[in-house]
């Protein structure tokens, strides 16, 4: 198992109503052809919390479908309570997925260290298949603490991490600790070249549903030496991180309808961007990639 690259973030597209296990896998397929590592499906970006459970394993099922072997199939398993997590462990290992990346959870634990030991310990000497820890304090409030984390990086089933801060110093501490069977991934679209130039493995990105170009092109450029090439699609990544943020997940699923994926509908209470936003988000894109050199 590779556990390095680029991986978008897969949106899940819900299409009158339901999410479409083709429309994923068809995704999935023009992410791969473009140059993608993998996929992860049931990120944030997935809209996991709003995803039934039947849902899940039919379009997993369409994920490994489409992802060959020598490509990793990365599975967000979190839930709010243990045993829901490792019932999605299970069955994410049945359904042929590689590994799984699990959020922390908050509820009743956010900031309590102890509480997130054991459920990432007890999940860990359960689990069928390799765990990656998940910590993104922008929907969960909270950060994994970087000891908790280097602590938990030595048990041989926890094999990664996500980390969505956007402290480079964190993340490059965690690549330089001397833990070579731990993987590091950044999901800050601003610390896909830096991360990555400093001994991260690869970046797993929201943005990487409509510029996977761009950061297909960051990982390659660093892996060739073509510091240049990879700085500056950085600039025009961070760039186009910033114009985008106001349209959210809604926003990344009304371009990738308009450039020939299948985005869907976000699934309530999200809506929708209206006619005007999407076409704004849409000239945003597009100027991206021209200055990007990708004539689309």
């Amino acid at each position: 198992m590779n556990l390095s690259g680029f991986l978008p973030a897969c949106i899940t597209p819900f299409l009158t109503g339901r999410a479409d296990a083709k429309a994923m896998h068809d995704n999935i397929v023009r992410w791969l052809e473009i140059g993608a590592g993998g996929a992860l499906v049931f990120g944030s970006t997935g809209e996991y919390v709003y995803v039934e459970d039947d849902e899940r394993r039919s379009v997993l099922r369409a994920a490994r479908r489409a992802v060959p072997s020598d490509r990793l199939l990365l599975v967000g398993c979190g839930a709010e309570s243990t045993t829901t997590a490792l019932r999605y462990l299970q069955e994410a290992a049945e359904d042929g997925a590689d590994a799984a990346l699990v959020v922390t959870p908050v509820y009743y634990t956010r900031g309590d260290a102890a509480a997130q030991r054991r459920h990432y310990e007890y999940l860990a000497e359960r689990s069928p298949m390799p765990v990656l820890l998940y910590t993104v304090a922008a929907y969960t409030a909270y950060d994994l603490p970087l000891d908790v984390i280097l602590d938990l990086g030595k048990h041989p089933n926890i094999r990664g991490i996500k980390d969505s801060s956007g402290d480079l110093s964190r993340v490059i501490t965690m690549a330089g600790a001397g833990l070579p069977d731990f993987a590091v991934f950044t999901g800050s679209p601003n610390l896909a070249f830096p991360a990555l130039s400093m001994g991260c493995r690869g970046n797993i990105a929201a943005l990487g549903n409509i510029i996977p170009e761009l950061f297909v092109g960051v990982y390659r450029a660093v892996h060739d030496g073509n510091l240049q090439r990879a700085a500056d699609l950085q600039a025009i990544i961070t760039q186009f991180g910033s114009q985008m943020k106001r349209f959210g997940i809604s926003g990344i699923k009304a371009v990738l309808d308009r450039r020939g994926f299948v985005g869907g509908d976000p699934r309530l209470p999200l809506a929708p961007l209206s006619s005007a936003d999407a076409e704004a988000a849409m000239l945003v894109w597009q100027k991206t990639m021209a200055r990007a050199g990708f004539m689309l």
